[in-house]
């Protein structure tokens, strides 16, 4: 049969493809994951990832805002609807983690490689994206791609529900559905009321608001329950359910009639709840609208009557135009056709295989038979047999649909694969000798289509590809076996013997450091480990000398100081290893440092600078008085107070090993000497030349001094007399100093010599500010004391100073004084200590 070629290079195909790509498998459209059960199928929370996924070279789908990081899963349509949801993270503490999830349906075509979109009805809400299609055709592989929106990756769970639609309800009973199955199925787009919306009058529903109705007849007697499930979860559902007899039409509608309802308010609820229906674990037979206590959306089944014809009415309360996914249960079943295949196989597994189909369907007007993609014969209408051969290989779907004469519609599936009998597999191990500890990997070429069977020791299962054993122990020695089924078709048996498991070995070792910081010391390393048959040390390059004790042990020296690293490797016959480092510091105690002081004595406001040698790899610990503490090999302490000074050590570290301490002692702090004086006669005098002036030293804390005259002349005197012996103007210095070094100035001036002595007063003065001649300037010199009075001719004072250097600028009390004729009274004590007088007149003019 030609479809072997095909098999071998999708084989091929697939496991080129399987190799290039990182997990998830499902990267690209030739690897998606088949799921095969697609009748109300739903993964587990989480079971599908897209992370580290690649974005595919294929167009965005239409409602998408970008490609994103997509995957892919297929399946073959065996009814005419199809509603696919993924689930990503929808509360804090969710396995599935993905946000803003996206999905979208194809078609492919095998021998182009080309895609086409199936565009459908797409809803999102809360991390949840669903998608509607309808007129899929059966037998027909569809592809199911995930992504998300912002490149975003995440665990996700992946719902198909493959199912055939009743037909579209009306909103009166008159234009109802006839359910002709207990199989599940979603309606959408339930909206309106119809012509009538006070059907449901006197029951506990009221007015309708979006409504949707069916009927069944009752095939036989049993317990009957249903669940019915919003698309949107935050919408709010009611239903009544109406027994109408053996004859029963929608006349007999009525609020006797009305044998179970629910009209209760659950999504509004506290706790809330939005599914609802019949339970087999309730007792209460009505639930009215609101939250009254212990309503939760579900009333009593029901037990229904042979031949009696049901009526159920929901009702979405919410707006949105939104729909419900209804499911049945119980023991009781409706009445319509059944739909059932008969199917012989001949020559399975062989390139001459067949299937002989016939319908067993009973109470049915008429059938429709689709053979599935490559049958000789694609379609037929009668009961057969028919003989039936297939040009691919593959999963087929032979779908029989039975059509009542009440409008019923029954559709049954018949789903197998058509493959030749798998070639016995190739096995390889990771390894056949083991350490406890390792993983064993048992592998075999990707098979398409395939189911593995592995066994092993103690019962060991597994129908994964390529599974993955821990090697706890011994336990798992022994013969793996393993052989592949493609639908019946099932392959030789392959082995693979293990052979051991040795005990893992644990290297470990402890270090004695001996003489600790010292130029001799050596290092034990004492060998600890278990369960090994050879060992290696590896100490580095730099080992100076080494000796072996017992139990492979080891006594070192090392050449050089600095961070070591010591590797222990341990080896069992098997070759199972184990290793472990650690790191050790040679180091050697520091020598004890000689400390360098900036200056012997000191004075409040010096700086004490003291410091050692800097050295790499050392660290620096001082202390001193006022708990003076430093880490830098040179410190600075400006000295405040006298509680400064003292022993000030040092203590140089290595590692951890420590220099014995280094000290110096800073002798007492001096105080700041003070420099003052004063002179005989004072300087507010005006003398002249030459003219003997005694400084008064009144200097404190001072040992030393150092007079500066100003004339060029010093005297180291503490109070010495000075003979100014030339004109100018002059300022005197005083320098003292302790015997620490510490010193102060003080500078006193000006000193005013003249160089010939005078008495003069000017007999007239103009104060009009043109800047010559503005004031009265008394000329007299050598008179230790002075004071001058001013007086009018009415004899009033308009003038005093006792300053020698203060002249008059012809004003009284800030006001200019008039022209005319002022006396003045000089009264004075000359440098012999005799008083003098001087009087007369000066003219003010302007």
């Amino acid at each position: 049969m030609r479809f072997s070629l095909f098999l071998t290079f999708f084989v091929s195909l697939n496991l080129s493809v399987f190799g290039k790509f990182a997990p998830p498998v499902n990267d690209e459209l030739i690897n998606a994951i088949n799921i095969t059960n697609t009748s109300a199928y739903c993964s587990g929370d989480a079971e599908f990832n897209n992370l580290e996924a690649t974005s595919s070279n294929y167009n965005k789908a239409l409602s998408w805002p970008a490609v994103g990081k997509d995957v892919w899963f297929k399946f073959t349509a065996s009814k005419f609807d199809v509603n696919i949801s993924v689930t990503g993270k929808i509360n804090t503490n969710d396995a599935n983690t993905l946000v803003n999830p996206l999905v979208a349906l194809y078609s492919f075509d095998a021998t182009t490689g080309s895609i086409s979109e199936l565009p459908g009805t797409v809803a999102t809400s809360n991390n949840v994206s669903s998608l509607y299609k309808g007129a899929l055709s059966v037998g027909q592989v569809y592809y199911v791609r995930v992504s998300a929106a912002n490149d975003a990756t995440g665990t996700f769970k992946l719902c198909i529900d493959n199912y055939f639609p009743p037909i579209k309800p009306g909103q009166d009973c008159g234009t109802f559905s006839v359910l002709c199955t207990k199989e599940t199925f979603t309606q959408l787009n339930v909206s309106g009321t119809g012509a009538n919306n006070h059907e449901s009058a006197g029951t506990c529903l009221g007015t309708e608001s979006n409504s949707a109705w069916y009927m069944f007849k009752a095939a036989k007697p049993g317990d009957f329950t249903f669940v019915i499930t919003p698309t949107v979860t935050t919408n709010d559902i009611d239903w009544i359910f109406y027994d109408l007899g053996v004859n029963g039409d929608c006349s007999k509608i009525s609020a006797a009639t009305a044998i179970r309802c629910a009209s209760g308010s659950g999504v509004t609820c506290s706790p809330s709840y939005y599914k609802t229906g019949l339970s087999m674990t309730e007792t209460d037979l009505t639930e009215s609208s609101g939250c009254p206590p212990g309503q939760n959306g579900f009333v009593k089944y029901v037990e229904l009557e042979q031949d009696h014809v049901y009526a159920i009415l929901i009702d979405n309360f919410s707006s949105g135009n939104n729909g419900f996914t209804l499911e049945f249960d119980g023991t009781a079943d409706f009445a319509g056709p059944t739909a059932e295949i008969d199917v012989q196989k001949i020559n399975p597994c062989t390139d001459s295989q067949a299937y002989i189909f016939e319908s067993k369907s009973t109470n049915f007007a008429s059938l429709k038979w689709s053979f599935g993609e490559g049958a000789s014969l694609a379609s037929a209408n009668t009961t057969g047999p028919f003989t039936i051969t297939y040009n691919t290989p593959g999963e087929k779907v032979v779908v029989l649909e039975a059509k009542g004469t009440n409008g019923c519609n029954v559709v049954t599936t018949q789903t197998f694969i058509v493959a030749n009998t798998p070639a016995k597999p190739a096995i390889t191990a990771s390894k056949v000798n083991l350490c406890q500890g390792d993983v064993l990997k048992l592998s075999t070429p990707f098979l398409n289509l395939a189911t593995y069977h592995w066994s092993g020791p103690n019962g060991y299962t597994s129908e994964v590809q390529n599974p993955e054993i821990p090697a706890t122990g011994p336990e798992i020695i022994g013969t793996y076996r393993l052989y592949v089924q493609v639908g019946d078709c099932v392959s030789e048996v392959n082995s693979v013997d293990i052979l051991s498991v040795d005990l893992k070995p644990e290297a470990e070792f402890s270090i004695v450091v001996n003489n600790k910081c010292e130029p001799d010391q050596t290092f034990s390393f004492v060998n600890t480990s278990k369960n090994y048959t050879k060992l290696t040390w590896d100490f580095g390059p730099d080992v100076k000398s080494q000796l072996a004790t017992a139990n492979d042990s080891k006594i070192l020296t090392f050449a050089s100081t600095g961070l070591k690293t010591i590797t222990l490797t341990v080896e069992t016959n098997n070759g199972c290893i184990s290793t472990i480092s650690k790191d050790i510091l040679v180091e050697i105690k520091p020598e004890k440092p000689e400390i360098s002081m900036n200056q012997p004595l000191f004075c409040i406001k010096d700086v004490i600078r003291l410091s050692v040698p800097e050295q790499a790899g050392i660290t620096y610990a001082w202390s001193g008085p006022n708990n003076y503490s430093a880490t830098t090999n040179a410190i600075e302490i400006p000295i405040t107070d006298f509680n400064q000074a003292g022993r000030y050590e040092v203590v140089l570290t290595s590692g951890t090993c420590s220099s014995d301490p280094a000290s110096i002692i800073v002798p007492p702090i001096a105080k700041i000497p003070v420099a003052n004086f004063y002179t005989d006669p004072t300087f507010n005098t005006k003398f002249a030349a030459p003219i003997p002036i005694t400084f008064t030293n009144t200097s404190l804390y001072g040992d030393f001094f150092e007079w500066n005259f100003g004339d060029g002349l010093i005297s180291t005197e503490q109070s010495p007399t000075h003979i100014f012996q030339s004109e100018g103007v002059f300022s005197i210095t005083l320098t003292t100093f302790s015997k620490n070094g510490c010193s102060n100035s003080v500078t006193q001036g000006d000193l005013t010599i003249k160089k010939n002595a005078s008495t003069f007063v000017p007999n007239a003065f103009s104060p009009n500010g043109d800047g010559i001649n503005d004031e009265l300037i008394i000329g007299i010199t050598n008179l230790k004391k002075y004071r001058v009075q001013i007086y009018n001719r009415l004899g009033n004072q308009v003038f005093f100073t006792d300053n020698i250097f203060e002249n008059w600028n012809g004003t009284f009390k800030g006001n200019p004084l008039p022209v005319g004729v002022y006396y003045y009274v000089i009264f004075g004590t000359n440098i012999a200590n005799n008083s003098v007088k001087y009087s007369g007149s000066v003219t003010l003019i302007r």
